[in-house]
């Protein structure tokens, strides 16, 4: 009786230390959980503040909206971590519980355990693997914050406006209308057109003959004027100015004239429209004709039978 005692405290004594290891280890990995949860919050908050190289001489208003965008994308990406560490955490508290509990447990299923890893990877090597770049491809985005939601971007065929970017795809929507969801995974060069500034670079053709110093001229007061008109003033980061005279493309019919001029981010497109009417229309009131292509016709007639020919050449009469 007394050793049946004993045996019963012994395994008492026991199933207590493993108990209490077992808490012990799950309360270090609950712990360890919510310091790095804390960490990658004050990270992404700090580098929500940091201002990115070109926003420090944005208007106030764009560079908050900058760093809305930024820390909306940040908290995405800290949700994404939170919850993959979650899971993470949970399943090695089940795991440790398991080998502390029952070390034969694991022992038993130790080729079960072996096999089943072999065939997760291949599911994901084999049938998973498009997912996972996605997500991957997704989170880096996310980090790196090549775009931003209402950008105007060029990415894997699509040209548009972004309207949702997420861990595994990217919502764009192109000028006609037409929404594009594009796998983060499918995206390996993002062309932002509205970050930090943009150029408009216009060329203008004159025609041959033209006094390209007296064109300069005209172009150069044409862009001081538009840089001083009150309703754009604003949108320049740098007035429209004559850079020079390039060299004409082949096929080119006059010879180019480049103005270029920066602007605030998105304005590119509205500015070079505007800039290109009061352009043309300085040329024009100057009486400086722009160069247009010409089209040469030929039209091939029948030709003469040879012997018709040398018959009218025969009783033909010359003085």
């Amino acid at each position: 009786m007394q050793d049946l005692l004993d045996r019963i405290a012994a395994a008492l004594v026991a199933g207590g230390e493993r108990l209490f290891a077992t808490a012990l280890a799950i309360i270090v990995l609950f712990v360890a959980y919510r310091v790095g949860v804390a960490i990658a919050r004050r990270v992404a908050d700090g580098a929500a503040a940091a201002p990115l190289p070109g926003e420090a001489g944005l208007p106030a208003e764009d560079r908050a909206l900058q760093v809305a965008a930024r820390r909306r994308r940040l908290d995405t990406l800290v949700l994404f971590a939170t919850k993959l560490g979650r899971v993470v955490v949970v399943a090695a508290a089940v795991l440790v519980a398991i080998a502390i509990l029952v070390p034969e447990l694991i022992a038993a299923l130790g080729a079960l355990g072996v096999a089943l890893g072999v065939a997760v990877g291949g599911a994901i090597g084999f049938g998973a693997q498009q997912l996972v770049r996605d997500y991957l491809n997704g989170i880096l985005i996310l980090g790196e914050n090549p775009f931003s939601v209402g950008d105007v971007v060029a990415l894997a065929g699509v040209r548009g406006t972004v309207e949702e970017v997420g861990l595994r795809r990217t919502i764009v929507r192109d000028g006609d209308g037409t929404l594009h969801s594009v796998p983060n995974g499918a995206i390996a060069v993002a062309s932002n057109f509205t970050r930090t500034f943009a150029r408009v670079n216009e060329r203008f053709s004159m025609a041959a003959g033209t006094d390209i110093e007296r064109a300069v001229a005209v172009l150069a007061d044409a862009c001081a004027a538009f840089a001083d008109e009150e309703a754009w003033r604003g949108r320049f980061l740098e007035p429209p100015r004559v850079l020079g005279i390039e060299a004409a493309a082949a096929g080119e019919p006059g010879i180019p004239i480049l103005v270029s001029a920066t602007v605030r981010p998105g304005e590119q497109w509205e500015v070079a429209g505007a800039l290109r009417r009061r352009a043309i229309e300085a040329l024009r009131a100057a009486g400086i004709d722009l160069a247009l292509g010409r089209t040469l016709l030929v039209a091939a007639g029948r030709r003469p039978d040879p012997a018709i020919a040398a018959e009218a050449e025969g009783g033909a009469e010359f003085t």
